[in-house]
């Protein structure tokens, strides 16, 4: 007996020694969702499913943003966001509608966008510019350097990677990775390029709204159930129809726009606030600091006022005037629904596009999970509702702006 004690002994202090130089066992695979406007870094550890925080931050929610500087500085996420107004076309976003993309497919979304997007003129005959992948350019005295969408969200899954590295103590070096729906093969490989340029071998490739529904287990559940999953973020707005039988999934539909999130709800509510700017009330006293009355800073403000609107029925909103004179409106979540009117009534159109393609009726949906930022607005979650009838259930338990890179980590074997 005294020597099983010794050698227990023994190894809980090999276990320390081991731990203390970074062993944990087996090596962990984590989930990563690279987004449009955020990107999220899951993983499983004992049957608990843990998001890791930005090492600097503490948030869950990675900025898809990098800036590159001209003296050869680069920063990734809110440090880059911040550098947006001052930067903007050094400073990259929305990348992910970039990747694997030809300049000729791209060309209304780069007229969108403040930074430079181009060929890489260096290797690209002038002939073949349109057919030549999507990038950006950052001129220098030098002439320039060339930037593609790959390289964007390497910085960004680099800057992940080093996250999880702080967060457990020792590197990861492997992830299961989720894409939309709809991308091609050449976006999706372009995608395991940005991963790999980052030290990440790929396990595994998740569709995003398959990756949702295991967020939620349903690949676990008995016979065949029809999944919709509604994926409305900053930026785009996809719905996918699955057919799930027990852990086979196969997506059946998607439908979309590629040009509706939250973004376009901030800036009704901008306008909005803009209208009532002439005869807001005027504040004698007030707490500084305050976002000034432009439009700029109201596009801030109205993205917090959306928010706040998702759990209060009105809100007060108070900015700087250019007299110097603090202003105050207040504005209720009616006004800003009536505002919106059409941006809903689009939002709802992919549902019904979805379901008449695949010649189905809402009567044929066992469950519907929301996904992304933009699906917490009280009125959309209002007329999915009314679509699918009071009796259907609306997954929301799990974070939405987290649930593609949870299921991502709850596949890890």
């Amino acid at each position: 007996m005294q020597e099983l004690f010794v050698l227990g002994g023994l190894l809980a202090v090999i276990s320390a020694v081991l731990a203390a130089y970074g062993f944990r066992g087996r090596e962990q695979v984590v989930g990563i969702d690279l987004g449009t406007t955020f990107s999220v870094v899951a993983l499983r550890s004992q049957d608990k499913v843990t998001v890791i925080p930005d090492r600097f931050t503490g948030k869950l929610l990675i900025p898809s943003v990098v800036a590159y500087l001209q003296n050869g500085s680069v920063f990734v996420g809110d440090p880059a966001v911040r550098l947006r107004d001052e930067f903007p076309e050094r400073t990259i976003f929305n990348s992910k509608r970039f990747i694997g993309r030809a300049m000729h497919e791209v060309t209304e979304d780069a007229a969108s966008h403040p930074f430079n997007t181009t060929h890489n003129g260096s290797s690209t005959a002038l002939s073949n510019a349109s057919q030549a992948a999507a990038g950006f350019f950052f001129p220098n005295k030098y002439g320039g350097k060339w930037i593609s969408p790959v390289d964007v969200g390497a910085s960004v899954v680099k800057h992940m990677k080093l996250n999880v590295h702080s967060y457990i103590g020792y590197p990861i070096k492997r992830a299961v990775i989720c894409v939309p729906a709809k991308f091609s093969p050449k976006e999706t490989k372009a995608t395991q390029q940005a991963f790999e340029k980052a030290g990440i071998k790929v396990m595994r490739v998740l569709e995003e709204p398959t990756a949702a529904a295991v967020a939620y287990n349903l690949h676990k559940t008995s016979g065949v159930r029809h999944v919709l999953v509604y994926d409305i973020g900053g930026g785009t707005l996809d719905t996918s129809l699955l057919y799930m039988n027990g852990k086979a999934v196969n997506v059946l539909g998607i439908a979309g726009d590629d040009h509706l999130g939250g973004s376009d709800f901030d800036r009704r509510m901008q306008e909005l606030l803009q209208t009532k700017l002439p005869m807001a009330r005027r504040l004698a006293d007030y707490s500084p600091p305050l976002h000034r009355c432009d439009k700029s800073s109201l596009n801030i403000i109205g993205e917090e006022a959306k928010i706040k609107l998702s759990s209060e029925r009105s809100i007060e909103v108070q900015c700087l005037a250019d007299d110097g004179i603090a202003r105050s409106m207040v504005v209720t979540r009616e006004e800003f629904e009536t505002s919106s009117a059409d941006l809903f009534d689009r939002a709802i159109q992919p549902v019904e596009q979805v379901l008449s393609d695949q010649m189905m009726t809402a009567d044929n949906i066992d469950d519907v999970v929301l996904v992304g930022g933009a699906s917490r607005t009280p009125r959309l979650r209002e007329l999915l509702q009314q679509f699918f009838g009071p009796s259907k259930r609306l997954h929301t338990e799990i974070d939405p702006d987290i649930t593609v890179a949870y299921g991502a980590a709850n596949i890890v074997d």
